[in-house]
């Protein structure tokens, strides 16, 4: 069970309780007929990370991981239905009573996150003091209105620790041993106990190479500290070893942080409470002004990375603010000693408003005593999060 507690300024309250708790569809931009290049399905899961749950379909069906497409990564603590290509029939469509696929039909079109159009939630929302039902119905008014700043959510930094910092920050300044650390060392809590382990181990032995090669589980680890052995200071080497996917992703969590310090600070003006998110606090709203709404929300703001495009001077001033605060300048965003990744910038909506945000059910909470829940039912467009909607309530 993963219960996640969240502080929304009146009590701490709990969602995800059981996974249905958190039901995720995905809404994909296909054409389902009955010719192509690849079968499309739809991936059902419970209690599953993404992954995962293709890896057991690949398996149980004789397939390899890396025949498969998928739009987006969905949760594991919780209820979800999203879409995946392959290029091959699936035989064994129900290899576990909580992961399963039902053919779609036939696309020329592949998984990738360019198909998300959005997606839909059905959240259930437990342990509210009875007394707060009126108020948390206020709020959930409130952002159907005025919306809510469009933060990444805390899913968007499963590869930060605390300890050791942004990867991405490190490689961005040329930090290439501590971007490498960043890689290697870092604890997360989807870790197994041996891999904690085995990371600290790591840590605490870095620069003796020889030692962390004999330690090495994977065949990434083996090579890495095999030519940090022949060549202590070969550290960029290294970094060119690892997969591109897991690279972009670190790469991507940093910005992400930057941007949403950018968004923070236009939030700010307007401001009259902080939500959580990860480590960090960011300022948000109940109310705007109509001048504040309506430039809010048709504000998009460019991610840092190559050609930004700004709407105005002054989300360029905010954008080469936060550059100075982490010390860095634009420059940096192009990496020429790491090519196989471009930094690119993308525009990003300041607020989002849910489609059809609505209350499903109030009722007594049949797991906490004389508590109450309510089950919220909501749209968000691709790259939006859910958590960050319910902090801000």
């Amino acid at each position: 069970m993963n219960i996640i507690q969240f502080f929304i300024i009146i009590e701490i309250m709990k969602i995800k309780v059981k996974p249905e708790d958190f039901i995720v569809e995905e809404i994909g931009n296909f054409k389902a007929e009955s010719r192509g290049k690849f079968y499309l399905y739809k991936l059902f899961k419970t209690g599953w990370n993404t992954l995962d749950a293709i890896r057991k379909i690949a398996k149980k069906n004789n397939l390899s991981f890396n025949n498969f497409r998928y739009c987006g990564k969905k949760d594991r603590y919780a209820k979800t239905a999203q879409f995946i290509t392959i290029d091959k029939k699936i035989i064994n469509e129900k290899p576990d009573e909580n992961v399963y696929v039902i053919f779609q039909g036939m696309t020329n079109v592949e998984a990738s996150p360019a198909q998300i159009m959005g997606n839909r939630f059905i959240i259930k929302i437990r342990d509210i003091p009875p007394e707060k039902i009126e108020l948390l119905e206020d709020r959930i008014n409130k952002i159907k209105k005025f919306g809510f700043p469009n933060y990444f959510g805390d899913q968007r930094f499963g590869s930060y620790d605390k300890n050791l910092g942004f990867f991405g920050e490190k490689i961005l300044k040329g930090h290439y041993n501590g971007a490498l650390k960043c890689l290697l060392c870092s604890i997360h809590s989807q870790d197994s106990k041996e891999e904690k382990e085995r990371k600290r181990f790591f840590f605490e032995n870095w620069g003796k190479f020889d030692k962390l090669e004999k330690a090495a589980r994977t065949e990434i680890e083996k090579r890495i500290f095999k030519i940090l052995k022949e060549k202590p200071k070969g550290f960029l080497s290294a970094i060119h070893e690892y997969p591109v996917e897991e690279i972009s992703m670190a790469l991507s969590a940093y910005q992400s942080y930057l941007w949403n310090n950018m968004l923070g600070r236009l939030i700010m003006e307007v401001g009259t409470f902080k939500i959580p998110i990860k480590c960090w606090l960011y300022p948000s709203y109940r109310e705007l002004t109509k001048e504040s709404f309506d430039y809010l929300k048709n504000l998009e703001i460019p991610t840092h990375g190559i050609k930004p495009g700004f709407v105005d001077v002054k989300v360029e001033d905010v954008y080469n603010q936060v550059l100075v605060d982490e010390g860095l300048y634009q420059e940096k965003m192009s990496m020429r000693k790491y090519r196989k990744v471009i930094l690119k910038s993308f525009l990003r909506q300041a607020i989002v408003i849910p489609d059809d945000l609505k209350i499903l059910e109030i009722s007594n909470d049949d797991i906490y005593r004389d508590k109450k829940s309510i089950t919220l039912s909501f749209t968000l467009p691709r790259g939006s999060f859910a958590t960050v909607l319910l902090k801000n309530l």
